[in-house]
């Protein structure tokens, strides 16, 4: 998942329990084919051992490698890469699967931890047939983390500021908050980005020793799986993306094409309270009511009190947090009666759901700062005034006249705006020269990676073949649960045979 909608992926497994110059990185993305992440340095190899989570099984196991801060200077300083592993249940497994769970800032080693725990996040087919690896990004989780200032992280300025004092105070904390970064982490915050990333899997599949990569990636992670097959295409035996994330757009067209996905989803999931009794607010008009309420929260924030008791989220909620923090509540389709349920609690004084999370210490990577260093340096922001701002933001409201463009999109531009570190990989099409088949998938109406990012994610990779879920919800695998396009991904994964071009499945 992306960023906005990795939190919530989260809150769903626990519940169930986001340097080189930009022209030297793309060159050198578009045309490297050697068959080390390091070219002339040999691989290392995985030391398994007890993983640091509490109360973890002893199968779960835990490794880490050593790869360079920065690629172009493989003799410089380091830095330190982790995953986890959950052997296979039968007794003839294919081999071993790397799980991206999406953000970027999402942790696959917790994924894989909530897995050994008794959560069922993979399918038994999954299970019996592959160990499941878990990855941490570089910047992420188990692997050396990007650290910001929590007070930084905290401070509450509006993603949409209406005069220049708002938009100065945007500026001042986005720049604020990158050197902080910078000050607690170091050079690793300027090389979180994608290729790097993918240049670390190609590190960790040789260090496995296992032949070809296994790989499933969720939103974010079919960037970093389909940047993978650009880098490493011969070395590829099964690659699943699972809610298609296109890096070639233009941020514009990001912003256009999430904005409107996100507002179609809330008004599916305004008519299915309409028609279903089973909704916690059938009789009520729901789109009138979010109006209401946003303007309501616009005016005086709305009380938290959940928070308030916590202290883990914020105590009060304005009308752009509910816009924002809606589009958490509509990815899984099995839960939307949750979005309903909040949205009753907000009418009736209780906003908690709408709240944003608090940094405090280093258990949430995306609201700890790693998820928008990795986006700050995969996507330019056209935002440098607030002029700037006000024309995209016209832009959002077009494309969403309702929620005003409020989407992950939109955080990731204005979350940019004055960060001094440069784009290293900027836009581009993808492309994966004598690569196997990958296999895409995605449903038609996911409000966080829109569907036509699938379709054209699929023109870019010659090799791919695109499965369409007839549907709603983020992702197939995780978010939607059992289902005939989460078989298909079984299927492929265990024998490399992707379903036949143009295949639709309405689950």
């Amino acid at each position: 998942m992306r960023g906005a909608g990795l939190a919530a992926a989260a809150a769903f497994v626990t519940a169930t329990l986001a340097v080189p110059d930009a022209t030297a990185a793309t060159a050198g993305a578009a045309g490297v084919t050697a068959s080390s992440a390091v070219p002339g340095q040999p691989a290392a190899a995985l030391h398994w051992r007890a993983c640091p989570f509490p109360g973890a099984p002893k199968e779960l196991r835990c490794a880490s490698i050593r790869v360079p801060v920065d690629y172009a200077h493989p003799e410089g300083p380091t830095t330190t890469v982790t995953v986890d592993r959950l052997p296979a249940t039968g007794a003839h497994p294919v081999g071993s699967l790397f799980f991206d769970p999406g953000g970027p800032g999402g942790s696959g080693t917790r994924v894989v931890y909530a897995e050994s725990l008794g959560t069922k996040v993979f399918s038994a087919a999954t299970r019996e047939n592959f160990d499941v690896i878990g990855l941490d990004p570089r910047g992420i989780g188990l692997s050396s983390a990007v650290r910001c200032d929590p007070a930084l992280l905290n401070r509450r300025v509006s993603l949409f500021p209406k005069d220049e004092a708002a938009f100065g105070r945007l500026v001042a904390r986005n720049r604020e908050l990158a050197e902080s970064c910078r000050r607690l982490t170091g050079p690793l915050v300027d090389h979180v980005d994608t290729v790097s990333a993918a240049r670390d899997l190609e590190a960790l599949r040789q260090a496995l020793g296992q032949g070809g990569l296994n790989y499933l990636g969720l939103s974010y992670g079919s960037q970093l799986g389909a940047t993978y097959a650009e880098l490493f295409p011969r070395h590829i035996r099964t690659l699943a993306l699972d809610g298609a994330l296109d890096h070639s757009l233009r941020t514009t067209s990001l912003l256009r094409y999430e904005a409107h996905a996100y507002e179609e989803s809330f008004d599916r999931f305004a008519d299915w309270c309409a028609d279903d009794g089973s909704c916690a607010l059938h009789g009520t008009d729901v789109r009138r009511l979010v109006d209401t309420l946003v303007a309501s929260a616009d005016r005086t924030p709305l009380p938290a009190p959940q928070c308030a008791e916590a202290g883990d989220c914020r105590a009060s909620v304005t009308g752009e947090d509910i816009r924002l923090n809606l589009q958490n509540l509509l990815l899984f389709p099995a839960r939307r009666n949750n979005a309903a349920l909040a949205l009753q609690q907000a009418a009736g004084g209780d906003a908690s759901a709408f709240s944003p999370a608090l940094a405090a210490g280093p258990s949430d990577d995306i609201v700890n700062g790693s998820g928008i260093a990795v986006e700050c340096l995969d996507w330019p922001t056209p935002i440098r005034t607030l002029a700037d701002l006000r024309r995209l933001r016209r832009l959002g409201e077009a494309s969403a006249p309702r929620l005003g463009g409020a989407s992950q999109s939109w955080t990731i531009l204005t979350g940019c705006v004055g960060r001094p570190a440069p784009v290293v990989n900027p836009p581009r099409p993808v492309r994966a020269r004598n690569a196997p088949p990958i296999l895409i998938t995605n449903a038609t109406h996911d409000p966080s990676t829109a569907y036509p990012w699938a379709l054209r994610l699929h023109r870019q990779l010659s090799s791919s073949v695109l499965v369409t879920r007839e549907g709603d919800g983020h992702t197939s695998y995780l978010a939607h649960g059992p289902s005939h396009t989460r078989d298909a991904i079984d299927t492929y994964l265990r024998t490399g045979r992707a379903p036949a071009p143009g295949t639709v499945y309405g689950d």
